[in-house]
């Protein structure tokens, strides 16, 4: 099932778990902890996407505190490495 996800995350596009577990089969939990799994086995690298990870130039201070809290949803954007990239062409459907 890892390498089914891998294999979708070398697709490219847009989706969420949810989607993603609809089109698997299986519970959204169970995508995150795969998710996590192959963060830990090198096959993929999550970018920082909040807003305070250098998107906003709030500064250190009370600017910031207004910018970069509250109202913010949480985006996870996930990088094939290129250890997951070779693993993925390694993979048959």
């Amino acid at each position: 099932m890892l390498m089914k996800i891998l294999k979708r995350l070398t697709q490219g596009g847009r989706y969420s778990n949810k989607l993603m577990a609809d089109e698997l089969g299986i519970d959204e939990g169970m995508i995150e902890r795969m998710l996590v799994q192959l963060q830990q086995l090198g096959y993929i690298e999550k970018e920082d996407m909040s807003p305070c990870a250098g998107a906003c130039d709030c500064g250190d201070g009370p600017k910031k505190a207004s910018c970069c809290s509250g109202g913010s949803i949480d985006i996870n954007i996930w990088k094939v490495t290129s250890k997951g990239q070779e693993t993925a062409l390694k993979i048959k459907n």
